[in-house]
């Protein structure tokens, strides 16, 4: 058993998730030392939101945690998160 909590969990499952999928459909050069990095921002933007019923307010924290790494990142562009599963932390990406 973990000692992590459930929204925790929940926030690093939807952030893994929209990594990915981003990823997948991207475009953006090949950085593998920035994916941790990446997804503990979007962890840390997500978190707040867990919980507090509204998957839009997720989707707002994913897509703005994108955005500031496409502004640090001219060569980094990808589609935006439109949908997200809170109970199995799936994503869609438009």
């Amino acid at each position: 058993m973990s000692d992590t909590p459930d929204p925790d969990r929940a926030a690093r499952v939807i952030a893994e998730n929209v990594y990915a999928a981003f990823c997948r459909q991207g475009t953006m050069p090949a950085h593998p030392l920035e994916e941790q990095t990446i997804v503990t921002r979007l962890v840390e933007a997500i978190r707040p939101q867990i919980g507090i019923g509204s998957t839009g307010a997720i989707v707002e924290a994913a897509n703005a945690a994108l955005s500031a790494w496409e502004q640090r990142d001219p060569d980094v562009r990808g589609p935006r998160v439109v949908a997200v599963n809170q109970t199995d932390g799936s994503v869609t990406l438009g």
